[in-house]
């Protein structure tokens, strides 16, 4: 049995697992995700297996296990280190939350187990042999590019309406097209999305606008018209609607580059983003990459209109944004809209240049510290210490002053006999 898609230590112990259920009477198939993947010739990071073994037996047979989700059949067992979930074949019902099962009742028949899944090109299992068990004609969707529901698709929507955010997602990372029936059903059923979390919505958006095609997502999902039933709010329409399809121009990774180029598009700015990006369960630490981004633009746009020096203003960016958002500004830049490319062009072209000639960073790189200051000036603290101390930095960090105690001692000098009281 040959997987070329696979990392070969974890074919080698997913095979291994399969047979070793196959010797000891019970039915095995690689199924889901890793058999849709690697017949699509796209890398397959997990193996799933479906059994008629129960959980109990599953168990008993391997001796590394944990019970991750044994009330819906899954174990997840370890092989070498490897990890892989072994479901026993089910059959699901009464979705009240139009999410997730109440009833799970585990089969014998893998015909029972598929026929629950979500798509056809899901729907497809891989024996130990290599043979495909294929009753939805998966494979033939597969080679068409076509998204369908296995059986009947307002069911299936009916049953978990994530999947119909699933189907676009999935449309989008592989350009496949969404059937008829099931593009009608999910035009039928869009208001059940009202019953899925955020935090659902969030992933399922995170890996369409992190494939190759995101911008044919957010055409879909304006033309199935869902995000109005959605647990989250967007503000539409976009004002820059032209900067969504420039989204596959710059990288998936880091995320911030892309979800930046977004929330421009939306016309936010890193203040009114924030309620936004936290109904949608972003992390902290994410939406702080996204507002470095977006200040670090704005104060270059701020400062090239008031005809400020671009080399000061994008030091003093580096300085209070950092280093990462700095990178990933020039990697926006490409993408922003023409008049701002033209207003920001000299910093683009000499950024790197003046990135490369900074050797300091931060009030921790200046040589003296402000109690020092204070005592060598024999002064009282104050405000004016602070905007003393930014002061220094910057003119360390543009090269107007020298990194060096003596130097940065009669900087300050002047600047307090200077100062305004």
């Amino acid at each position: 049995m040959d997987w070329k898609w696979i990392d070969p230590q974890m074919a080698e112990q997913g095979i291994s697992l399969l047979r070793h259920l196959v010797e000891q009477g019970y039915e095995g198939y690689f199924v889901g995700g890793c058999v849709r993947d690697e017949l699509m010739g796209r890398p397959v990071n997990d193996m799933d297996i479906a059994t008629n073994a129960t959980p109990e037996q599953v168990m008993a047979l391997f001796e590394h296990t944990i019970p991750t989700g044994i009330a819906h059949g899954t174990i997840t067992v370890i092989m070498n280190g490897e990890h892989f979930e072994v479901t026993t074949y089910r059959t699901e019902s009464d979705y009240t939350d139009h999410r997730r099962p109440e009833q799970v009742q585990f089969v014998s028949d893998l015909y029972e187990d598929l026929r629950r899944r979500d798509f056809t090109m899901n729907a497809i299992a891989r024996g130990i042999d290599g043979s495909y068990v294929d009753p939805f004609h998966g494979r033939e969707d597969l080679e068409q590019g076509i998204i369908r529901c296995v059986g009947d698709p307002e069911e299936r929507f009916e049953e978990d309406a994530l999947r119909m955010l699933r189907g676009i997602r999935f449309s989008a990372v592989f350009d496949f097209t969404i059937e008829k029936a099931t593009w009608q059903a999910l035009l039928h059923r869009r208001s059940l999305i009202s019953y899925i979390a955020a935090e659902r919505i969030r992933v399922e958006m995170e890996k369409m606008i992190a494939g190759p095609h995101p911008f044919k997502g957010i055409r879909l999902l304006q033309e199935s018209e869902l995000v109005p039933y959605m647990k989250i709010q967007v503000p539409c329409p976009p004002k820059q609607p032209e900067l969504l399809n420039r989204l596959a121009d710059v990288p998936a990774s880091p995320a911030a580059l892309r979800w930046t180029l977004m929330i421009m598009a939306l016309g936010l700015d890193s203040d009114r983003m924030k309620p936004y990006m936290k109904e949608w369960t972003f992390s902290n630490a994410f939406m702080d990459q996204v507002s470095r981004l977006l200040r670090m633009n704005d104060r270059l746009l701020t400062a090239s209109a008031a005809g400020e020096s671009l080399y000061e203003i994008y030091v003093s960016a580096v300085i209070d944004y950092g280093c990462e958002a700095a990178l990933q500004w020039r990697q926006l830049y490409p993408v922003l809209p023409e008049q701002e490319q033209r207003q920001l062009a000299v910093a683009a072209q000499h950024a790197q240049e003046w990135l490369d000639g900074m050797s300091i960073f931060g009030l921790g790189d200046v040589q003296i510290n402000g109690q020092e200051i204070l005592a060598a000036l024999q002064a009282k603290g104050g405000p004016w210490l602070g905007k003393l101390m930014n002061s220094i930095l910057l003119a360390a960090a543009t090269g107007q002053l020298d990194n060096e105690r003596e130097a940065i001692l009669e900087y300050a000098r002047q600047r307090y006999e200077e100062r305004e009281d």
